[in-house]
């Protein structure tokens, strides 16, 4: 729980989804305290929120890697299929049933 650490500009993650922004405001709602947070626009008990040092975004993790990196993932990925095209079908057209 965050409770005491809660407040603008904290950044949080929910955990049964992983969503994880930064707390734009808390507000209380029906007896209970809710943050906002600015990746979702969504509002989350404070209670079931975890504080995290740092937001990670699929755009920093793809500007981790290189190019070359990428471009041999890709090939292995292209080799992969085309050895099961070539290997595991028979080139028929089962129907089930």
């Amino acid at each position: 729980m965050i409770t005491d650490d809660v407040a603008v500009g904290a950044i949080a993650r929910y955990p049964r989804t992983g969503t994880t922004g930064k707390i734009l405001r808390v507000e209380e709602i029906d007896g209970r305290q809710y943050a906002e947070l600015d990746s979702t626009g969504l509002y989350y008990r404070v209670d079931e929120l975890v504080t995290v040092d740092h937001v990670t975004t699929e755009k920093e993790e793809k500007r981790e890697r290189s190019i070359e990196e990428y471009l041999e993932e890709t090939m292995e990925f292209q080799r992969q299929l085309e050895d099961v095209w070539e290997k595991d079908l028979d080139q028929t057209c089962e129907g089930g049933g």
